[in-house]
């Protein structure tokens, strides 16, 4: 490991005393790859035997990033610019007015910013700060860039940072092997936190493990409970679904008030959506109901505003709604996952590609939910299954959902190629494992480490893997359980 040492120039803090003399020093250090990764700053007072030490990290590692563009979606997205490798890169389309800015997670502070440079650089640039995502200030602005490091001084408090730039200094675009973000580490948050900060917070760095509990909704906590029984640890995600036959359509409030209970015991709550289709009556069955067919005429009348079936679909969503509205007037953060696996072709919902097909029922129940029903306390889950790569042409539209979910399934496991193609199509928010029968291995999290969750497929889980494997990654220290997570509110 290299060690570059710098001078600073010292940050004095009145704690009391008279006089202050301090010494701040820098350490860079870097790992294989080469990139800057972690400073430690070092404040001594030798006279009067006072030492306070306070961490300076890359605050924007591996978070949430947004671009104007990209010159090549696949190789050059907005992200390889905060993945604290210099071998990549972000590269914009070739044209003059473009950004970038990262989402920090929450209000953080910040001591500098610092672009490294390819040859495509900009002549003339700014760097803006917002809080909310809408109002940006100018806080620094560079009207004659000559590329390469520019290491930018600031001293400021905010939650996204942006370098905007309208002026190049080539043919090309603008590309940065790294954008960097650096400020006093700050300690975990002392009061609640919201469910997707939190969950944006640990991509990079740790994935939550979660278990779902399959019918009957009679007995809603059956797998949680099993593999406590095995690892003496409650997994940090409980999971839930209305489900579609009499028995459980009859026990919903039974699965709505274990979900009620696991919010309040620490856990976070996802609840998925498998019933049949507006063509039928609740409850339903699996085959011939779940696992069944639209024809093209009643897919267009189920997405057309007015239509028969368009009609019957919003008033089941209104039952939905009223479940999990009772969850919203008592504080509870969902993740939902209303179309399970939307390019498997054997549900009634899904298998059917680009912006009027499965994409388009997704964003008709979401704007219904959010706008009609006022279910602001949802965060969306887009989900695939491994079945091929092609994941894009589902793409509801980033604006409608909050986070990627695959469900690995198809043999080959947690393959690298999926790695990249999740965090290719998320484009910089946070992808999950939604479903899966074999666990992964901390090892496996460790080299794919933007996984935020990873949730097991109920009874799958202890038929697939081994108790010594399930305790293994239970116990591992990337993988945080029930009793690691912080409040929620």
């Amino acid at each position: 490991m290299n060690t570059m040492m710098v001078v600073l120039g010292a940050i004095v803090l009145f704690l009391g005393f008279n006089s202050l003399q301090s010494h701040a020093q820098v350490a860079v250090d870097k790992n294989n790859s080469g990139s800057v990764w972690q400073r430690t700053i070092t404040t001594e007072n030798h006279d009067d035997g006072l030492v306070a030490r306070s961490i300076s990290s890359n605050l924007a590692l591996g978070k949430a990033s947004f671009a104007s563009s990209t010159d090549d979606i696949t190789n050059r997205p907005a992200r390889m610019a905060f993945d604290g490798n210099t071998g990549t890169r972000w590269s914009s389309a070739y044209s003059n007015e473009q950004w970038i800015y990262v989402d920090l997670g929450s209000v953080q502070p910040i001591t500098s910013v610092v672009l490294q440079w390819d040859i495509a650089y900009a002549l003339m640039f700014q760097i803006q700060t917002s809080n909310d995502e809408t109002t940006w200030n100018t806080v620094y602005y560079n009207y004659n860039g000559n590329g390469g490091t520019n290491t930018i001084p600031l001293l400021t408090s905010t939650r996204y940072v942006k370098m905007y730039a309208w002026q190049r200094a080539t043919q090309w675009g603008y590309s940065l092997f790294e954008m960097e973000v650096w400020g006093s580490a700050t300690n975990p948050p002392s009061g609640p936190i919201n469910v997707l900060d939190y969950l944006r917070s640990i991509s990079g760095r740790q994935t939550v493990i979660g278990m779902h509990n399959r019918e009957p909704n009679s007995s809603p906590a059956v797998q949680t409970n099993a593999v406590y029984s095995i690892t003496n640890r409650w997994p940090g995600l409980w999971s839930g679904d209305f489900l579609f036959t009499a028995d459980d359509v009859n026990h919903r409030w039974t699965m709505i008030n274990e979900a009620l209970n696991q919010w309040r015991s620490g856990s976070i709550i996802n609840i998925m959506l498998h019933v049949v289709p507006p063509t039928q009556s609740e409850p339903g069955n699996w085959n011939g109901g779940v696992v069944s067919r639209l024809s093209d005429a009643q897919w267009h009348e189920l997405i057309t505003d007015g239509g028969t079936l368009n009609r019957a679909w919003k008033v089941r969503l209104d039952n939905y709604a009223q479940y999990l509205q009772y969850l919203k007037d008592r504080g509870v953060q969902v993740l939902f996952r209303p179309f399970h696996e939307m390019n498997q072709g054997v549900f009634w919902w899904a298998g059917r590609p680009g912006s009027s097909g499965t994409a388009a029922l997704f964003r008709l129940t979401r704007d219904y939910l959010v706008n009609t029903k006022g279910l602001t306390n949802l965060i969306w889950v887009w989900n695939m299954q491994d079945l091929d790569l092609n994941w894009s042409v589902y793409n509801p539209g980033n604006n409608y959902w909050d986070i990627f979910s695959l469900d690995v399934y198809n043999g080959d496991g947690f393959t690298t190629q999926k790695y990249n193609t999740a965090m290719s199509v998320a484009n910089g928010k946070p992808i999950a494992i939604g479903e899966c029968s074999t666990l992964p291995t901390s090892y496996q999290l460790a080299s794919q480490q933007n996984w935020v969750f990873v949730m097991s497929w109920a009874e799958l889980t202890f038929s697939s893997n081994t108790n010594a494997q399930i305790q293994a990654l239970y116990s591992a220290s990337n993988v945080i359980t029930k009793d690691e997570l912080p409040k929620f509110y």
